[in-house]
């Protein structure tokens, strides 16, 4: 078993939360092809990222408790088995209905991926080294979604867009052997009572009473997304309406994966000298900028692919002086309640981005406009939550 405190537990940690995002856009180049092949529509190929976002946001709602009754190990095991027999059905389908209803499957797995490494976190760390903890496991959560694309283009270009789906099986199965005979269990002593509906709601109610919470939640909620409107819509943009090929395409991602690297060095750096509150409030305004810049060269008419990744590439630095800081602020005051403070903040943050993904993905008109404007709306939202209500002094009660 891994030690709870060593670097293996934190990649291993790390490899867990990229499950999820790899799944969902590593066949992002196949798309167009995708379309062709399965005799579908845009929307309809659109419809297998908005349909396992919101499945996997709905189904968070329930896998943080489902770990604080069962222990997270359990959640793991049975989460990764259900994964990979849906990813493989993905890899065999023959029309876009029984795809699309695989992904739903394998997103209502992936929920337990997604939400119960963060409780781990928290099982075993608070405050500060929390945050340095889900910092380094951002930062594999925050490059996967830009390399996978990566990988995928080249997977479709040699075998074809079903090997993309075929990797994820894999990396499942890898992912269940690597958690059977090296994971620890680190919930202490479960709580029978998790799952009861009135117990349940009482979690819920307890944490969203707390203002700075909801602060936290929508902060992250607004970087998520961001990522997911460029994630929903970088493939039309850049291989449709500004003519990339899938390789080129996988090359901007590339740059913007960069941000992710460059915005975790300096968050590492910053936060002794600037604490959590400071480095969030920088990273949201960041992210602010970069949007509104994104936003405004795309309704100027510029088609340069660089006026979307250069943006992106600065919004994904942003992020990652946000996202991880904001989760250890919302999480540290609920040690007792870890995984359904976790299941709620990841159900707020998925349901709104799939939101924003399926705008995205339904207005898309041939140019960059959609997109950008859905990324610099997203960089509001952080921007304005955090601002309103995480910093702001309530009179009627201490914060949290």
């Amino acid at each position: 078993m891994l030690n709870p405190d060593g670097r293996g537990m934190t990649l291993l940690l790390g490899a867990l939360v990229a499950i999820a995002p790899l799944s969902m856009d590593i066949y992002l180049p196949s798309m167009p092809s995708m379309t062709r092949a399965l005799g579908a529509s845009t929307d309809e190929v659109q419809l297998t990222i908005s349909v396992y976002m919101f499945g996997w946001g709905v189904a968070q709602l329930f896998a943080g408790p489902i770990s604080d009754r069962f222990g997270r190990r359990p959640a793991f095991l049975w989460a990764l088995v259900v994964y990979a027999l849906a990813s493989a059905a993905c890899a065999l389908a023959q029309d876009v209905g029984t795809l699309i209803a695989a992904r739903f499957v394998q997103a209502l797995s992936m929920a337990t991926v997604a939400v119960v490494p963060r409780a781990v976190v928290r099982d075993l760390h608070a405050g500060e080294r929390a945050a340095h903890m889900l910092s380094t496991m951002m930062l594999v959560l925050g490059v996967a979604p830009v390399i996978a694309p990566i990988l995928g283009a080249e997977l479709h270009v040699r075998f074809g867009w079903r090997a993309n789906f075929a990797f994820v099986t894999l990396y499942g199965v890898l992912l269940w052997l690597a958690v059977r005979f090296g994971l620890p269990e680190t919930l202490r002593a479960p709580d029978p009572t998790a799952l009861a509906p009135r117990i349940m709601l009482g979690n819920w109610r307890r944490v969203l009473g707390s203002r700075r919470y909801v602060g936290f939640v929508l902060t992250i909620a607004g970087a998520w997304s961001g990522l997911f409107a460029f994630l929903a819509g970088s493939a039309f943009v850049f291989v449709d309406a500004m003519g990339a090929s899938e390789r080129a395409f996988s090359l901007y991602l590339g740059l913007v994966s960069l941000g992710v690297f460059a915005g975790t060095a300096f968050a590492r750096r910053a936060l002794p000298r600037l604490r959590l509150e400071r480095l969030i409030a920088a990273g949201t305004g960041v992210m602010l900028a970069a949007g509104a810049t994104m936003a405004a060269l795309a309704w100027l008419g510029v088609r340069e692919p660089l006026a979307v990744a250069a943006p992106m590439f600065v919004f994904m630095a942003a992020y990652m002086g946000t996202v991880p800081h904001s989760t250890a602020g919302a999480l540290t005051p609920y040690p007792d309640i870890a995984g359904s403070a976790a299941s709620l903040m990841s159900f707020a943050q998925f349901v709104i981005a799939a939101s924003v993904a399926l705008v995205v993905g339904f207005a898309f008109d041939g140019t960059a406009r959609p997109m950008a404007s859905a990324i610099a709306a997203a960089g509001a939202l952080s921007f304005a939550a955090f601002r309103l209500l995480v910093r702001r002094p309530n009179p009627a009660r201490p914060a949290r």
